[in-house]
């Protein structure tokens, strides 16, 4: 738990010191210009990967195997985290989202997580996500078995017992 509050301190000095590299090596403007490239590199990538998305969940979905609608759930996700991250300023997280970009690093990522998910197969998508349990608890009631309270009037959970004696 404390190892991503450390890269998260520590991540905007490293950004900083990769400005200052960068920026002494190819030159103040070049730097910014690099930085506005990615940022307009990732709004693309994040305006374009919605759809692609929703396509891939759709075959996956066709295929009736739950794991690959994780697959492919994971697929579509993590080029726009990729996206995301070419936003953010500065060049170690355009790195990161340059490689999230790349499917055979996707592929690679893939394998090394899918060990991790645990895929159940209750949801269904027919005209929207409805979960359906088999021993689901309804709790239906009649108009006679429940009632409206004035709201100004005192909660029954705020009142004291009355003494019994």
């Amino acid at each position: 738990m404390r190892i991503p509050a450390i890269i998260l301190l520590l991540l905007p000095l490293a950004e900083i010191a990769g400005f200052v590299l960068v920026g002494q090596w190819l030159g103040v403007l070049t730097t910014l210009a690099l930085i506005v490239a990615s940022t307009m590199v990732g709004l693309i990538v994040l305006r374009n990967n919605g759809i692609t998305i929703k396509q891939k969940l759709r075959r996956a979905e066709m295929e009736d195997r739950p794991g690959r609608v994780v697959q492919a759930l994971f697929d579509g996700t993590a080029p726009m985290f990729g996206g995301f991250l070419l936003i953010l300023p500065g060049f170690i997280t355009d790195i990161i989202g340059i490689l999230l970009l790349i499917p055979l690093v996707r592929s690679a990522l893939w394998s090394f997580i899918k060990t991790r998910f645990v895929v159940t197969s209750n949801v269904q998508w027919n005209n929207g996500p409805s979960r359906t349990a088999k021993n689901e608890t309804v709790v239906d009631l009649d108009a006679d078995e429940y009632r409206r309270q004035d709201p100004k009037s005192p909660s029954p959970w705020k009142q004291l017992p009355k003494d019994e004696g």
